[in-house]
């Protein structure tokens, strides 16, 4: 059995339900947050924490009364803070909440929002970011955590990595993919042609079924092969971490650390140890 996070009290803002798994979610965010953060303190002049669909900061657990801090309020309770945080939403009430959180809880932490689409911010967020220049290298750690594949399109990843920038990203496979694997594949869908950057993926899926893979590991596999191409590591579907429903046991998403670095990779590997270990990693 795991570690739970911390329980809240109720703070009277919106705070968005969510299933029981999504505590292994933020766990690992929290984990690998903890362990950047720290690590690179004294190696770059400025670390970014940066959260694509980042919600309110709070999240209830469905058919409970618990609440629990979600991956902007995790990132924020590091003890070595990051030198800026971005937090990107597209609702307008889920920012607002995530607002006076942030205001009430560190005061003084050097927080930006970027209210709207997140396909559309690149450029916001690249506003946003500090400089790199001569003499001052910024590297930022980016969790992207879309509910649907049409939340999210490649080409985003691809602009944002233009700069110095590890990822750790939610895969839908199972809990979208999977599920709609028959409509995905009709040659006029282009939801899946616009989450993976390319359009030739459906002979590589008729080949990858045939061999009995099924659709939501293809789609984790495909994804993180594409992400090769802008240099980021890759070891294979065994590195990254699939979630399960809490009542079932049923694969939900998968989520994959990517970083051109052997080092971002360690942290990684360390951060899924501790979180499924260490019981007291938050205190």
């Amino acid at each position: 059995m795991t570690a739970k996070l911390p329980e809240l009290a109720d703070d009277g803002l919106l705070t968005p339900e969510v299933g029981g798994w999504a505590e292994d979610k933020y766990r690992l965010v929290g984990v690998y947050a903890k362990l950047f953060a720290t690590a690179m303190k004294d190696k770059w002049d400025s670390r970014v924490y940066l959260d694509l669909f980042t919600g309110a900061g709070r999240a209830r657990i469905k058919n409970s009364k618990r609440i629990i801090p979600a991956s902007p309020m995790l990132a924020l309770g590091v003890t070595d803070k990051f030198d800026r945080y971005i937090f990107c939403e597209k609702e307008a009430a889920l920012i607002d909440a995530l607002k006076v959180r942030v205001e009430r809880e560190y005061p003084g932490v050097d927080v930006r929002y970027v209210q709207g689409d997140t396909n559309t911010s690149v450029t916001k967020i690249f506003g946003e970011l500090p400089q790199y220049r001569p003499g001052f290298k910024v590297l930022c750690f980016c969790f992207v955590d879309p509910f649907k594949l049409e939340n999210l399109a490649f080409e985003t990843i691809r602009e944002l990595s233009s700069r110095f920038m590890d990822f750790l990203v939610l895969i839908p496979s199972y809990m979208d993919a999977n599920r709609n694997v028959g409509p995905y594949a009709n040659p006029g869908n282009k939801t899946v042609d616009r989450f993976l950057g390319v359009t030739t993926w459906r002979d590589e899926w008729r080949a990858a079924e045939a061999a009995g893979q099924s659709f939501g590991d293809f789609i984790t596999d495909r994804f993180s092969r594409q992400m090769t191409g802008l240099k980021y590591l890759y070891e294979g579907l065994e590195d990254t971490k699939l979630i399960r429903s809490t009542d079932k046991n049923l694969p939900l998403y998968h989520l994959a650390f990517f970083s051109r670095s052997k080092l971002g990779q360690k942290f990684w590997k360390q951060s899924r140890k501790y979180s499924e270990d260490q019981r007291s990693f938050f205190d």
